[in-house]
């Protein structure tokens, strides 16, 4: 395996193209080049979880140059993540914090703005977990707290224009009164807002499913998936998988939805549930097949399964959880479902997956002493990017 590390502020050459790759939830609509075209945003954690930031990773040519954190006021908070669209990247707040700030990339360490999600500074921690994009003036919040999906405009002047409209999901809320919306994409005009309807950090409530709920974004009415079924039935697609996570879409592959099962089971003393895998979403009439299968109590060879990666029809990865910050990757072929490990990357506490220039995977490392991206075309490890914290959302240009 060839590595070497990179510190951060140091420039290295890197045999890199700068044209940008999707391979994120985050998004959906499309957007012409821009500022920043040729920089990749990470979120960052510190090891102890006593704060964050946003670092940037510049290219040029073949080089490119690892930038120090831009967050100034808020880095102590931890519980934060990043998204981008357009000329602008964005650093979102989550559990009580509930705030967005917008960044340009012309001056990266000066904010815009730093807007409120929550409809009334006295409601609860809407927990806002990530943002889908449809232009520059409509955005669409995912709140893991809130039934409610907040439709934005990221371009307001003042506080008071930010919050322009709202979608409901509170015919999904389970015994806890939340759904628990935990990923959102939009593809094709429709917003897909998959949902955990966790009860207790239980997944497997009986007769409580997952589901996505579907929306038009042109009008804001939610799609009916199934018509032809009952009618007092929920409108969305029910899934077979439990505890869901991350939505992949590439457009010349399709939708692909990650899903983790009963991760919890030792807060209620349960027996592990195994009831994860990897789904594909026709985006048109609605189906949903199983591409890859977490196990059964049985038989788990991947143990629990963690985030996702597609690079194209054959190529895509997921994350397989052995034992705490003990990860190991996995390529899967999306066509066929054949699942190989990637030996060279087992044993590590993986924390994030992205596929980025030339359809290299970038693989976030999460240590204590040397915070790391990796990046790996599928048989070798290309180069390592220090960083200074750990490695969280990783977001290229669309």
């Amino acid at each position: 395996m060839k590595t070497s590390l990179i510190n951060p502020l140091s420039i290295v050459a890197l045999s890199l193209a700068v044209s940008a790759c999707g391979g994120g939830s985050s998004g959906g609509g499309k957007s012409q080049p821009v500022a920043g075209e040729n920089t990749v945003v990470v979120s960052t954690v510190a090891f102890d979880y006593s704060g964050s930031n946003i670092q940037l990773i510049e290219f040029e040519n073949d080089d490119y140059t690892v930038m120090p954190g831009v967050v100034g006021e808020g880095a102590d908070q931890s519980d934060t993540t990043a998204v981008r669209y357009g000329e602008h990247f964005y650093r979102l707040g989550r559990y009580n914090i509930d705030n967005l700030t917008k960044y340009n990339f012309d001056a990266p360490s000066t904010p815009i703005y730093n807007y409120s999600t929550l409809n009334d500074p006295e409601d609860a921690s809407g927990n806002p977990y990530t943002v889908a994009f449809a232009s520059e003036e409509k955005a669409y919040v995912i709140q893991y707290g809130e039934n409610e999906v907040l439709i934005i405009n990221p371009s307001a002047q003042t506080e008071d224009e930010f919050i322009i409209g709202g979608l409901d999901l509170s015919a999904y809320e389970d015994a806890d009164g939340a759904a628990e919306a935990s990923d959102g994409v939009i593809v094709d005009g429709k917003l897909f807002v998959v949902m955990q309807r966790l009860v207790n950090f239980s997944p497997a409530e009986e007769g409580v499913s997952s589901y996505i709920a579907v929306f038009d974004i042109n009008t804001g009415a939610e799609i009916d998936t199934n018509p032809n079924d009952d009618s007092g039935n929920l409108k969305g697609i029910e899934l077979t998988t439990r505890n869901p996570n991350k939505f992949v879409y590439r457009e010349d592959v399709g939708l692909f939805l990650q899903s983790t099962g009963d991760a919890f089971y030792s807060y209620a003393g349960r027996d592990p549930g195994y009831t994860g895998g990897i789904t594909k979403i026709d985006t048109n009439d609605y189906s949903v097949s199983m591409i890859v299968d977490d196990g059964d109590a049985d038989s788990h060879p991947y143990g629990f399964m963690y985030n996702l990666a597609v690079v194209d029809a054959q190529n895509a990865y997921f994350v397989g959880y052995e034992s705490y910050q003990n990860y190991n990757l996995y390529h899967f072929d999306p066509s066929t479902g054949g699942v190989e490990a990637v030996a060279a990357y087992s044993g590590l506490d993986i924390s994030e997956l992205a596929v980025g220039p030339q359809g290299n995977l970038w693989i976030g490392i999460s240590d204590v002493s040397q915070p790391r991206i990796e990046l790996f075309d599928g048989e070798d490890t290309l180069g390592t990017i220090g960083l200074l914290q750990n490695p969280g959302a990783i977001l290229f240009a669309k």
